[in-house]
């Protein structure tokens, strides 16, 4: 990142130097695109464009664990493809491809989702496979703790999506992260779902303080996520 240049001496602001306020009436200036202001705001429309869903993160410490057994379970599931941990996360909903004039409706959504509501204490609990153990195409880790706050962010964000008009996906919600997919139904063997329960039994639980906006862009290794919007829980509004 290149370094400003040096502005010249700013006038001094003591008695009868005047401050720098916009002319009435005029708007608040926007921020600059990407900038870490309170609030996760982004300028850029651009950024919230493309293949979006709402996600709550799972933190590095909390990740550990599961993520030191993927050898095993690989070697346990080889055919399986295994989810990158750097971006698990726990899906709330998926908006599909959303256009850039659609951006503002983003940021309503999610506004209108976390009203109200404080962090979650979260933690990872159990193992399985959707749609049933015997005939999965998915394997996930499961969740306990203060899992009514996700079911609720789910709810107002399949509400608020509807009024807003954007598209996403209707299905019911269970709380889950999504570590592998398999290219066919089949059964889990017994031995995976162990590792994975003795994995997330030795997980950390964690504070949830935020609701995220990812961006999916799909490459020939898989997803690649992207935080394009944060929305604190801090039971304010």
């Amino acid at each position: 990142m290149t370094a400003p240049k040096r502005p010249g001496r700013p006038p001094r602001q003591g008695r009868g130097a005047p401050s720098a306020r916009p002319p009435r009436g005029a708007p608040p200036p926007r921020p600059e695109p990407g900038s870490g202001v309170p609030g996760g705001l982004l300028a850029d429309p651009d950024l919230l464009s493309g293949r979006l869903f709402f996600a709550v993160p799972i933190p590095g410490h909390s990740r550990e664990p599961l993520e030191a057994v993927l050898p095993e379970l690989d070697r346990a599931l080889p055919a399986a493809r295994w989810t990158n941990p750097s971006g698990w996360h726990l899906t709330l909903a998926f908006l599909g491809h959303v256009r850039p004039e659609f951006s503002a409706e983003v940021v309503t959504v999610g506004e209108s989702a976390v009203a109200g509501l404080g962090p979650a204490r979260l933690r990872l609990d159990g193992a399985g496979g959707f749609p049933s153990q015997r005939r999965a195409r998915v394997v996930w880790a499961g969740i306990s703790g203060d899992v009514e706050v996700l079911t609720t962010l789910a709810t107002r964000l399949a509400d608020a999506s509807k009024q807003a008009g954007l598209r996403f996906e209707e299905r019911e919600h269970q709380p889950h992260l999504t570590l592998a997919r398999l290219p066919s139904p089949g059964p889990l063997p017994e031995q995976l779902l162990e590792l994975v329960t003795e994995a997330v039994a030795a997980s950390p639980p964690w504070e949830a303080r935020e609701l995220c906006c990812y961006r999916s862009t799909l490459t020939n290794r898989g997803a690649r996520y992207q935080v394009v919007r944060t929305f604190p829980l801090t039971r304010t509004g």
